[in-house]
């Protein structure tokens, strides 16, 4: 059996090799077990996470009247999928602006992109970019103002949740950060980042296995499967939480493959679990 501390440990180990796999979700900044644990100072309040009672936010794999897998087809991204008509002239603003950013030219990206919002305000990408600007000059309540910003101007820039949702888990607003991510998940069900950045969440900041292992799961069935340092994550995730189930996966014959292989019996009370 391994003990309590070795968990700890190999939990450390899978978050910084995923940091290493260039998931988009982990930031240097998040690297750092004492900066998850830590409140920067504020108070413990700002940690409290209320968990949610419902799974309405989870994808479900479905069977049909045979017993097979229907294939599941996500919901598309609201908001690369949005239809609505940009001016051309606020393109060639935004990609000159974001060129700025990428040099480093912080002041003039900044300029430019204040123009952006000036001059079409109805634009949520400009707001989103000066949030990122904010970050980077560490204006922390800047970037958040920002970030809720672009999201009141467009809500289905899925771009922002992610956004605020990071920079309020580096300060320490994780009941804040969770909300940002379920609020993510009302306007893109299906958004795999959201869960990923939620199940960090869970798992790293607030100590809620369960919830996170929800959302892994619901990360990596969206995925594909793909990320095997995530699987590693689950496997060892299940094993503080001690739920050997899937909470994605439920077949109508009980028995549900989870991601380390191994087949499990789900039964009733796994059908009743996953809402």
């Amino acid at each position: 059996m391994v003990s309590g501390k070795n968990y700890f440990m190999l939990t450390v180990v899978l978050l910084v090799s995923l940091v290493g796999s260039g998931c988009n979700s982990l930031r240097p900044s998040d690297q750092s077990m004492g900066k998850a644990a830590g409140t920067g100072g504020r108070d413990m309040s700002t940690r409290r996470v209320v968990v949610p009672a419902d799974n309405k936010s989870l994808p479900r794999q479905r069977y049909n009247s045979a017993g097979e897998k229907v294939l599941y087809v996500a919901q598309p991204n609201p908001y690369t999928t949005d239809k609505s008509s940009i001016p051309q002239e606020a393109r060639s603003m935004y990609v000159a602006a974001s060129g700025m950013l990428r040099e480093g030219n912080l002041k003039g990206a900044h300029t430019q992109f204040q123009q952006l919002t000036d001059k079409f305000p109805f634009l949520s990408g400009p707001w989103v970019k000066l949030g990122a600007i904010a970050e980077k000059n560490e204006d922390y309540d800047e970037a958040i103002k920002l970030y809720k910003k672009a999201i009141s101007v467009n809500k289905r820039n899925v771009n922002a949740y992610i956004a605020l949702g990071l920079v309020q888990r580096k300060q320490g607003y994780f009941a804040d950060a969770q909300k940002t991510y379920l609020d993510a998940l009302h306007v893109w069900k299906d958004f795999p980042e959201a869960h990923l950045d939620l199940a960090i969440l869970y798992d790293l900041y607030v100590n809620k296995p369960v919830e996170a292992q929800k959302h892994f799961e619901a990360y990596y069935f969206l995925t594909g499967g793909k990320d095997e340092k995530v699987r590693k994550w689950l496997v060892e995730v299940r094993r503080r939480s001690g739920i050997e189930r899937s909470f994605i996966d439920i077949p109508p014959n009980g028995i549900a493959k989870v991601p380390n292989g191994n087949a499990v019996d789900d039964g009733k009370e796994a059908d009743e679990g996953s809402g």
